[in-house]
């Protein structure tokens, strides 16, 4: 059962009737998209009008009511997004970097309210986690990598990922074992050894698990410190070797069984490249966009 539902996305600010009167000014000039927003239900909110939305929670002063009334869509544009394996942008609007830009979280909840958003970000990521069956390279015209993306830009934005992480790595959906595999290939193997991911081509594309890389318009910082500091505190030889195995376990009798036991069998021989490769990790995620090497 989803996690997410249109009635949570609603409860997390609560009843936000319609605005009377939109006073906001958009940052492009676009006032009649806010008001086109203001008179419909929020989840009926067209998606091309949240581009100029996206915008304003970065840039422009946010008439409260306002968000109140359209912040839901932002966070159901978000949350289908990332099952649809796309990027959380509209145009050149990016959700994330508007989060971060206009310090959002802070600025326009409650502490009751942005914990409510935080958790939604967390079970909102694991419901696209119990969907990663078959060891699938690529989707068509979506990448195997969107949803490792979209993990690296909440690493960006907000201190989620040691309760991503918890969850996730219990391993108590199929969903939940075939992804952490194909994150912990990225650290067992390089590109050309993969057996999950071959190599990058220019004719047929793909490539990766790519670790490192993220779906947000946000090139001036890494990683935040906690988000950081718990992968430091967790990512190490034997932890792999143990989650990998308990993966492996957990897909008995499924049809990435082969694959799954295949890579738990190779991990003892593999110890030196998971130490070099966790290392290499951290040590990108810590790096601003601009600043990291790609993964390979």
């Amino acid at each position: 059962m989803n996690r997410i539902t249109q009635e949570r996305i609603a409860s997390i600010l609560g009843p936000a009737p319609k605005p009377t009167a939109v006073w906001e000014r958009q940052f492009d000039g676009n006032d009649e998209d806010l008001r086109q927003i203001a008179s419909c239900n929020w989840y009926e909110v067209c998606t091309q009008d949240l581009w100029s939305y996206i915008h304003d929670l970065a840039y422009v002063e946010l008439q409260p009511d306002l968000f109140r009334h359209a912040f839901p869509a932002c966070l159901h544009f978000w949350q289908h997004s990332l099952l649809r394996n796309e990027s959380a942008e509209r145009g050149d609007a990016d959700l994330h970097f508007s989060l971060l830009n206009g310090n959002i979280l802070l600025k326009m909840m409650t502490k009751q309210e942005r914990e409510r958003t935080l958790d939604f970000l967390v079970d909102g990521f694991l419901d696209r986690i119990d969907l990663e069956r078959g060891f699938a390279y690529e989707y068509p015209g979506k990448s195997a990598n969107a949803w490792i993306f979209r993990f690296n830009s909440l690493g960006l934005i907000a201190p989620v990922i040691s309760r991503i992480w918890q969850s996730w790595w219990t391993m108590e959906t199929p969903g939940q074992a075939v992804a952490a595999i194909k994150y912990a290939s990225g650290l067992i193997y390089f590109s050309n050894e993969n057996p999950i991911y071959p190599p990058w081509t220019q004719g047929e594309g793909g490539g990766g698990p790519y670790l490192t890389e993220c779906d947000a318009c946000i090139y001036d910082r890494g990683w935040l410190r906690e988000n950081l500091d718990f992968l430091h505190l967790t990512l190490t030889g034997d932890y792999i070797s143990e989650k990998v195995g308990m993966a492996a376990e957990a897909l008995l009798g499924q049809p990435e069984a082969e694959i799954a036991s295949r890579i738990a069998s190779e991990l003892q021989s593999r110890q030196d490249t998971i130490s070099l490769r966790e290392d290499e990790l951290l040590s990108q995620l810590a790096k601003t966009k601009l600043e990291q090497v790609r993964w390979e």
